[in-house]
């Protein structure tokens, strides 16, 4: 049945009048919660665990809405936010119970959690783990975008209605830094979440006037059962679905295709502080090789991997003179480590069980690599350098397993590669005062002017060639030990263990220009049959790396062997010989595996394919899917629902195509009044029959109880698909080709 009732909606977006006021609740709550949940979404990637986070916060953001909604209906708005603040507050005390923090007990958890959660994030390293601490502000960040957003929808504020999810996802975005991959689904979930609301906007009718019901006030309603789909509602369904479908899949599909090529890096916020544990200073492992080389026996660690594999412990950056000193300070980290920028070239990932004897002094841990997993708990972790200690007692006596990304290192990649020369590398070429003049004699007779790399290989080449391993040789790695073994270019060289001959090509590397530093770490050590290989003090081995653009720290052996060999232990840091030797091959703490120059033509080709090919998809596609949309919108108009609502539909189509040919048509006329104006647009004796679709129009909107006959319900929509085909023919050549391919039909009302 088919009855004329008059209808007050609510003039506010978040109204609740009306027969369509549910709907319209519905799809702005949807697009409240998707834009509240982004930033979310776009935080989880930057943990180390992030199937947690990407579940709590969309959780929080829908309770955040819902409560709001629910609250903003009974209060006023200066009590919403107060009133819902307890429940993120008892979240965060159950999170201190479930994931606990710094604190001691649930209380002093949730305090330090609600006062230094902030500073946590941006003091831990990246991927940031997960606890309270850590989660407390993204928890409350969530909650607040959801408060504001309906805030804002309930305050006739519509299309700021997205601006706190916006800015979340913003922060979000900042906060991860480069670590975390680009937040194209939070982008993407946005843009979904702005069609809802707009499509909710468009769903709202005007007051009505004072001076009685206007044609804005008039409702037809229709006796069909709920579950019927009439064609108007259906249509204004179907396209905020394909519209919906359409920005998401563009923004999640197509951001990464047009963006893949882009070189830049966002900034690591984490930067901005200064990390809360610092280095052990006071401890120089540097000094233990010479020791150990005396005493090469004692076992310090067992390790069990598949393969034989070589642990780095410490890199040392900062010379005095007299001494190294550990690199830069070291952030709270969890199980899961920062990947390290740039990524090692040629990797793969070795993992090994390691046990620690009670030998190994200091916190640092022996890594694999670039390490990016570790089962221990409490570290810290330096992004610098990829050095892990322990931030609490020394790492002697821990088991844990770790794994890492080992590169590989090849010189025909590397003869073409360039040293940074940003400032932030010119500690890793600074020579404090009183450097012995031999170093500059070598450099000047060994080095030349050649490539970096050419200069990197020559000087390890010198120390190798020109001088020999000597255990007896007594410690240190000052000026004064390092002239002591150099030798002028064209004589014998010293004797030294790999701690002179690692703080030689350091220097020299400095001396010539060379952003360098040295490390520290162990060799294979000897295996067993089941698989376990104790390392001892013999294993034990420094080296040095100098720092290529886009392929980060490259490791150099620079220990000669006994009788012109290398020593076995020197394996561990690779060879940088000339290239019929072995490649260069270590676990490089940033190792990168970068683009070389030769290889930037074809990217630059790629960065204009990609694009093009991704803009031709997606035309194509939206050359598809409007005429799809509009075609499929007259079917369910014409075609779907009751008689009456189906001549409803016509009178639709036929609105829309008259304002499609850009035939006035004024709000106020009245439908005999639009039938007369549109008579002469097409030519005399055209026998369309418009007017019984008039009287359709009329009968079902002023008649008590009125009926349409299916007979007459076919006609009207006949009478409005010849009308139709006959205006179009009258437009120009262009007007006809492009006719379905116009959008703006999908986006206007049906009155």
């Amino acid at each position: 049945m088919v009855t004329l009732t008059r209808e007050r909606a609510d003039a506010s977006p978040g109204g609740t009048g009306g027969g369509r006021a549910v709907p319209r609740t519905l799809l702005a709550a949807a697009g409240l919660v998707l834009a509240s949940s982004a930033g979310g979404v776009a935080l989880a990637p930057g943990y180390a665990t992030p199937l947690p986070v990407q579940v709590v916060l969309p959780a929080c953001a829908l309770l955040a809405v819902l409560v709001t909604l629910a609250a903003r209906a009974r209060l006023r708005p200066s009590l919403v936010v107060p009133a819902g603040l307890p429940l993120p507050l008892a979240a965060v005390v159950v999170c201190a119970v479930l994931l606990p923090g710094q604190g001691t007990g649930v209380v002093d958890s949730t305090v330090e959690a609600l006062v230094h959660s902030g500073a946590r994030i941006l003091t831990s390293a990246a991927p940031t783990p997960l606890s309270v601490d850590t989660l407390t502000a993204p928890l409350l960040a969530t909650w607040l975008a959801g408060v504001g957003s309906v805030l804002l929808w309930h305050g006739r504020r519509p299309a700021l209605a997205i601006l706190p999810g916006l800015l979340w996802l913003v922060g979000a975005v900042v906060l991860n830094g480069p670590v975390a991959p680009p937040g194209f689904p939070s982008i993407g979930l946005v843009a979904v979440a702005a069609v809802l609301l707009m499509s909710a906007v468009s769903a709202e009718r005007p007051p009505p006037g004072a001076d009685g019901p206007t044609a804005a006030d008039l409702v037809v309603e229709d006796g069909t059962p709920e579950g019927a789909a009439p064609g108007g509602r259906a249509g204004r369904f179907l396209t905020t679905v394909l519209v919906t479908v359409l920005a998401a899949a563009v923004t999640v599909f197509g951001g990464p295709v047009l963006l893949a090529d882009w070189e830049a890096r966002p900034r690591d916020p984490r930067e901005a502080l200064t990390p809360p544990l610092a280095p052990e200073a006071a401890l120089n492992p540097l000094g233990h090789l010479s020791e150990w080389a005396a005493a090469p026996d004692v076992p310090l660690l067992t390790v069990r991997s598949e393969e034989p594999v070589e642990l780095r412990w410490v890199a040392l950056a900062d010379f005095t003179g007299t001494t190294w000193l550990p690199e830069g300070g070291y952030r709270a980290a969890g199980e899961v480590l920062p990947a390290p920028v740039p990524a090692p070239p040629h990797a793969v990932r070795g993992s090994a069980e390691v046990a620690v004897g009670e030998e190994l002094p200091g916190g640092w841990v022996p890594v694999v690599g670039a390490p990016r997993t570790i089962d221990l708990p409490s570290v810290g972790h330096d992004a610098r350098s990829g050095v892990v200690v322990l931030r609490e007692g020394p790492v002697a006596g821990t088991e844990y397993t770790v794994t890492g990304d080992v590169g590989d290192w090849r010189p025909a990649e590397l003869e073409t590669a360039h040293v940074p020369a940003g400032p932030e590398f010119d500690r890793y070429r600074e020579l404090p005062p009183g450097a012995p003049p031999v170093l500059n004699d070598v450099v000047a007779a060994v080095s030349g002017q050649g490539p970096p790399y050419e200069r990197a290989r020559l000087i390890a080449e010198y120390l190798r060639e020109s001088h020999h391993f000597s255990a007896e040789s007594p410690g240190g790695h000052g000026y004064a030990h390092v002239a002591r073994v150099l030798a002028p270019p064209g004589e014998q060289g010293g004797g030294g263990t790999s701690e002179q001959f690692a703080s030689a090509f350091a220097l020299l590397a400095r001396a010539a220009g060379l952003p360098s530093r040295v490390v520290v770490g162990f060799g294979p050590g000897d295996g067993a049959e089941d698989g376990a290989h104790t390392v001892r003090t013999g294993d034990a081995v420094a080296w040095g790396e100098v720092y290529f653009e886009g392929f980060g720290w490259v490791p150099f052996s620079v220990t000669p062997g006994e009788e012109g060999e290398e020593a076995p232990e020197e394996t561990s840091a690779g060879t940088a010989g000339d290239e019929d030797g072995p490649e260069a091959e270590s676990q490089g703490a940033q190792g990168g595996g970068a683009q070389g120059s030769q290889e930037r033509p074809p990217e630059r080709e790629d960065a204009w394919t990609r694009p093009a090919l991704f803009a031709g998809t997606a035309l194509l596609a939206a050359a598809v899917a409007v005429p799809a949309a509009r075609l499929a919108r007259r079917w369910l108009r014409l075609r779907t629902g009751s008689p009456e609502r189906r001549v409803l539909g016509a009178w639709w189509e036929l609105r829309d195509t008259l304002r499609q040919c850009g035939a006035p048509l004024p709000a106020g006329r009245t439908v005999g009044e639009t039938l007369a104006a549109v008579d002469g647009l097409l030519p005399a004796g055209a026998g369309i029959g418009l007017d019984r679709l008039g009287r359709a129009v009329n009968w079902i909107g002023f008649a008590e109880n009125a009926r349409v006959s299916r007979e007459a319900a076919a006609d009207a929509a006949a009478a409005v698909r010849r009308y139709s085909s006959g205006l179009r023919r009258t437009r120009g050549r262009a007007r006809r080709a492009l006719w379905w391919f116009d959008p703006r039909p999908l986006f206007w009302r049906a009155r």
